[in-house]
């Protein structure tokens, strides 16, 4: 039987205010890189929707997968949703729920502590990037691993949202994290592919104008 997890955000808004809210926020973070006007990339409106359904929290889903190539803009829409959170939480005072955006590589020794490895188990959505990027750097990074593995796994059984993304996909993840880890992203995360070249698509869209090209 699956089980339905709570609305903890107490998002009352309808799915298509959400939607245009995200995208409102992916804008902003290219944005506030120094681009004008960008337009979205041919991805984001189905990441949109798949994030608003998952923020609204009506359906088993625990966690999200966002993998690409390097340079798809993984990390941008996970920012996006980060700033998203967030200003939510500044327009509705009554909204209570803790965010926290980290990357894969914060979890390596000697920024790793228990005191962070517990503050991530609780909080109530965990961002988690670039998962896998820890590998090879420093005597730790194993540790690290058996780190995030555990995590990620804890946060499922406790039905704690969390949104991943990664230069690898499922198979490779479960190489790196574990067999069960694999499962649980198999069986209770949405997962995406983007296929986004933010380096061609995300421009100023400006009919007759050549695009403006930037860095992820």
């Amino acid at each position: 039987m699956l089980t339905t997890m709570t609305n903890r955000f107490q998002l009352s808004m309808s799915e298509e205010d959400l939607i245009e809210i995200i995208k409102k926020s992916i804008k902003a973070v290219v944005s506030a890189r120094g681009f004008e006007n960008p337009s979205l990339g041919s991805d984001d409106n189905h990441l949109s929707e798949l994030f608003a359904r998952f923020l609204q929290q009506k359906d088993h889903h625990t966690g999200v997968l966002l993998w690409g190539k390097s340079g798809c803009g993984m990390t941008t829409r996970l920012k996006a949703v980060d700033l998203l959170m967030r200003n939510l939480l500044d327009l509705i005072p009554e909204l209570e729920y803790l965010v926290q955006f980290v990357a894969a590589t914060d979890l390596i020794y000697p920024n790793a502590t228990m005191e962070l490895y517990k503050e991530l188990r609780v909080v109530d959505l965990l961002i988690l990037d670039d998962l896998g990027y820890e590998q090879g750097r420093g005597n730790t990074s194993k540790l690290a691993q058996s780190l995030i593995g555990e995590l990620l796994i804890k946060r499922h059984d406790e039905m704690r949202p969390t949104i991943i993304s990664s230069l690898f996909d499922i198979d490779n993840l479960g190489d790196i994290y574990g067999q069960r880890v694999a499962n649980i992203i198999r069986e209770s995360y949405h997962v995406m592919e983007l296929t986004t070249n933010f380096r061609r698509e995300i421009i100023n869209a400006r009919q007759g104008h050549n695009p403006q090209y930037y860095e992820i």
